[in-house]
């Protein structure tokens, strides 16, 4: 399938930062910040337009949104029929695919020569406006040629973030982003099935719970650590551990480990309450039939790591814990700490109807 190049912008940035699994906020770098005054206005009156990855048909993603997307009017369209100079106007939001590198380089002490210390790997998929007026006044200033070179520059550096959620890449992934020139790395995400955390169940809730926070007109930047009252009923409903999770990944190596289920019997040692492991394909299904029951969502963004618990009804996240450090994997102190967190809740809010 060919894919039109001309929209999916690979941006590269020169230091290190850190990021959650969904952020609705002016800017995703350092904190969460306000709207400029009118851009939630415009945006909640455009009709957002999604171009997502071809490994499930576009009727599979109106079916999702459908059930999910209640911000604005939305159309899904075909990666490979986008074209992005139909959609640079005010009546039209953009939810795309994207991510970039970033490479930390050290002084070295001899003049002009620095060292690579460092490369981080960012993928997510972004809500986007564009600012028309301003891209086309810019590109007609140049030549046939500066416009060629200076296009997608331009059309990036022109648009106002809504929203973004990360995603969960494997170790081809990885690998393709490392070897593989720009264009084809942008294009494999469309094309291939790279990420753990992208399937109809889990792309349903995500875009619930960014619909509603852009509804509410909720800032969001949703790394750091707390809970809701709501987390005491794992004290005694069970709690999903989608299997990718048992998945281990070895930094020096590259390469992610098979589906281990011991893995999650080992993190989950000092849990005191009722778990269990399924496929990533079953609680998708389990979250589309509109069932309710929490699962765990772990998003992890090279050492950082995203532990969440997710109502599969709402999509509302009821539990989160950031952690950082050298460990590419989820380890049982983690989990003790959501254990430690579902203890508290029980006891805090035991007379709280929820």
């Amino acid at each position: 399938m060919k894919i039109k190049t001309v929209f999916f912008l690979f941006l590269l940035f020169s230091s290190l930062k850190s990021y959650s699994q969904i952020s609705v906020s002016s800017t995703h770098v350092g904190k969460a910040k306000k709207f400029k005054k009118g851009i939630l206005e415009k945006f909640k009156d455009s009709k957002t337009i999604f171009v997502l990855s071809n490994i499930y048909d576009v009727d599979v993603y109106k079916s999702i949104l459908e059930k999910s997307w209640k911000v604005t009017p939305f159309e899904v369209v075909d990666a490979g029929e986008f074209e992005i100079e139909e959609y640079l106007t005010e009546n039209y939001s953009i939810v795309e695919l994207s991510g970039y590198t970033v490479t930390t380089q050290r002084a070295t002490g001899i003049p002009l020569i620095t060292e690579k210390m460092g490369e981080f790997l960012y993928t997510f998929i972004d809500l986007r406006m564009y600012d028309n007026e301003t891209i086309r006044k810019k590109l007609s200033k140049l030549s046939p040629q500066q416009r060629r070179k200076r296009r997608y520059d331009i059309i990036n550096d022109n648009c106002q973030s809504i929203a973004r959620l990360y995603t969960f890449p494997n170790d081809k992934f990885i690998h393709t982003s490392r070897f593989k020139k720009k264009e084809e790395v942008l294009l494999s995400m469309y094309t291939d099935d790279y990420f753990f955390n992208y399937n109809p169940g889990f792309l349903k809730n995500y875009f619930q719970r960014m619909s509603d926070l852009l509804v509410c007109e909720e800032i969001c930047f949703v790394y750091g650590d707390d809970y809701k009252p709501e987390l005491k009923k794992l004290s005694s409903k069970k709690l999903y551990i989608p299997s990718y999770i048992s998945i281990k990944y070895d930094g020096f190596k590259g390469v992610d480990s098979e589906k281990d289920p011991n893995h999650i019997k080992a993190i989950f040692k000092d849990y005191d309450f009722k778990y269990e492991m399924i496929s990533d394909e079953d609680i998708s299904t389990k979250i589309l039939s509109g069932e309710e029951f929490y699962y765990l969502r772990y998003v992890r963004v090279n050492a950082q790591k995203f532990i969440q618990v997710v109502n599969s009804k709402t999509g509302d996240v009821i539990y989160r814990q950031y952690a950082t450090g050298f460990s590419y994997n989820l380890k049982s102190k983690h989990i003790s700490e959501l254990n430690s967190k579902i203890r508290k809740a029980k006891k805090k809010f035991k007379t709280m109807a929820i």
